[in-house]
């Protein structure tokens, strides 16, 4: 993904502090594996650790000579759109990477190019003629940028950890942030305290004169849909298919496709193999699909329906894919170092460990075979109104977020995971009226067209509410050294799809139909009429018994961080209940999240202040 760390201050002479930038780059190695580059002024200092995922990455930070100052670019993600800039623009050499092109763009217009851009991007530039720092992400948020002030300036980054390698930043947790990081309502944000991000389709700026300005400059906008049916299907093939050949990398040798056999991910991998076929390249597309290793994991429950290894043969024999199953044994997704791996990735403790881990022991696989771009189907449910609660007329009518309405339909009231918290965390964190005033703000947003009946307006919010609160989470590619592009999560194809009424969505009686009837010829039947299913977990009675474990250990440890967070004695009658934990989602998802925020407390020295 490359990260980038910086830092402004208007006190120091920042030229001697190369040692600090050195090591604050270097906690983001992972996410950059191929390069480190540091450079330091007076003023200011950049690191990038570089992934080379495409020929044109150049070397960052780029810097430019202007009169007597300098104009500094750093450029994360995989931006689109830049030949349309050069043709724009004029006069840049047609190999110049994205920064040299930014850094052009930035003098010629300002930051106005940036909302001319497309894919999943996070733009970091500095202006010593006017000591002005300009921070930009991309219209859906794909790329994360960090912020934090300083007694006398500013540091970002590409990830929380390299904030917190800052010796002037504590790790201090409030109740705000640790509800954050536990609950069930919106994704994690900065989470620390002092800690903010910039906006999806945010320009920020900051100076010493100026202090900071805000700008968005793209929102998902309510609009009336006119296009008939087959326009509709016509229209979201030409915009997905538009993406796809936009993010394919220009030397595809590193590009890979996971596949799960879903409508979702084998579009994707469809239109990539046609496209790979179209520029008529010798390489063939590489998929990956995830299974465990015993048959009898698989148990169908009420988030996934069938076994996606066939599924995903399926498609890759009909698209000509070379294909690997990766084989997975329950137990290793509990291993202490995968443990500590996935918190290092996310630097938050998971809310739903066993999928995240066996999906970052996954990436890990698909990155040593050589991977350096993965093409996912992330965003599909979102888009085309796939997932239940967009689906399920109770979830849809529930007046909360959808999917915390269905953690409630199953019991867990404070959402999945919280079911272990003790009186005094769940007072101090007030779960309720948390929910209920972020549910307010959020649906307060929707706009909705004239003559909408109740159940229109209920799917507009629902599908605003996924499509806004429901940003997709790269940190797991990023921590294996693998570049995440996501073809359906493309600004253009969601302002569309947001409009499509629900009737159209379930073109042919299913799910995502339009998508389905999109992408027909590119796919075999049994895939097209394969129904959502959720990421699989195992159920091997080995799992369970691990967890009893390790929690028994943290039960038997008097400074174990998170003993003051939960309710022993409850933590205490379930490790006496195996059969309950191997047979009760909830209660294992409730000592998954104990686990892993007993590790988060504990590794990052976090202090709480509640």
């Amino acid at each position: 993904m490359s990260g980038v760390v910086g830092w402004i201050d208007f006190s120091r002479d920042l030229v001697r502090e190369r040692p600090l930038v050195t090591a604050l780059t270097a906690t983001m190695a992972p996410r950059g594996p191929d390069a480190e580059t540091v450079w330091v002024s007076p003023r200011a200092a950049f690191g990038f650790r570089t992934l080379a995922a495409d020929a044109a990455v150049g070397t960052q930070p780029y810097v430019r000579t202007v009169g007597e100052g300098e104009i500094v670019v750093c450029v994360t993600g995989a931006p689109t759109g830049l030949p349309q800039l050069r043709h724009r623009l004029g006069g840049v050499p047609a190999d110049a990477p994205a920064a040299q092109l930014f850094a052009s763009a930035y003098l010629s217009t300002g930051v106005d190019f940036i909302s001319s851009l497309a894919g999943t991007f996070a733009i970091a530039i500095w202006d010593s003629r006017t000591q002005e720092l300009v921070l930009a992400r991309d219209q859906v948020g794909g790329q994360p940028l960090y912020y934090t002030l300083l007694s006398t300036g500013i540091v970002f980054a590409s990830e929380r950890k390299a904030l917190l390698a800052h010796p002037e930043v504590e790790p201090v947790v409030d109740a705000g942030g640790l509800r954050e990081a536990v609950s069930h309502a919106l994704p994690t944000g900065a989470l620390f305290s002092g800690f903010n991000s910039v906006g999806a389709a945010e320009i920020m700026r900051f100076s010493k004169r100026g202090g900071f300005t805000r700008q968005k400059y793209w929102q998902l906008a309510t609009a009336p849909h006119t296009d008939d049916m087959q326009t509709t299907i016509a229209n979201v093939r030409a915009m997905l298919r538009e993406s796809v050949a936009a993010q394919v990398p220009s030397d595809p040798s590193g590009l890979v496709a996971t596949l799960s056999g879903g409508i979702d991910s084998s579009s994707v991998a469809g239109l990539a193999a046609a496209e790979l076929a179209r520029r008529g390249t010798r390489t063939r597309l590489h998929t990956f699909t995830v299974d465990f290793a015993d048959p009898g994991d698989f148990q169908p429950d009420v988030m996934r329906d069938t076994k996606d290894t066939p599924f995903a043969q399926a498609v890759a024999d009909y698209i000509g894919s070379a294909h690997t199953v990766v084989p997975l044994a329950a137990t290793d997704i509990l291993d202490p170092v995968v443990r500590l791996g996935i918190l290092r990735a996310k630097d938050i403790p998971t809310r739903i460990y066993d999928m995240d881990a066996s999906q970052y022991l996954f990436i890990q696989h698909v990155a040593q075979s050589g991977g350096k771009v993965a093409f996912t189907g992330g965003a599909g449910d979102q888009l085309f109104q796939g997932a239940r609660w967009s689906t399920d007329k109770g979830l849809v009518e529930a007046d909360t977020f959808p999917w915390l309405a269905m953690a409630q339909r199953f019991g867990a009231v404070n959402g999945f995971g919280t079911g272990l918290l003790n009186q005094e965390t769940l007072a101090a964190l007030d779960f309720p009226t948390y929910y209920r005033d972020a549910y307010a703000t959020a649906a307060a947003e929707v706009e909705y067209l004239p003559g909408e009946d109740d159940w229109q307006r209920n799917m507009r919010r629902v599908s605003y509410l996924v499509l806004t609160r429901g940003p997709i989470d790269a940190s797991v590619f990023a921590a294996a050294g693998l570049q995440l592009r996501s073809p359906i999560n493309y600004h253009k194809l969601i302002q569309y799809a947001y409009n499509i009424p629900a009737a159209m969505h379930s073109h042919g009686g299913i799910e995502k139909g339009i998508l389905r009837a999109a992408v027909a010829d590119l796919l075999p039947e049994q895939v097209l009429r394969r129904r959502q299913s959720a990421t699989p977990v195992s159920n091997h009675p080995a799992y369970t018994q691990r967890l009893q474990q390790e929690m028994k250990s943290i039960l038997g440890d008097s400074n174990a961080p998170v003993r003051s967070l939960i309710d022993v004695t409850a933590a205490t009658e379930l490790m006496n209940q195996p059969m309950r934990l191997a047979k009760d989602r909830l209660a294992r998802a409730a000592v998954e999240l104990t686990l892993q925020l007993n590790l988060w407390l504990d590794h990052y020295r976090v202090r709480l202040v509640l």
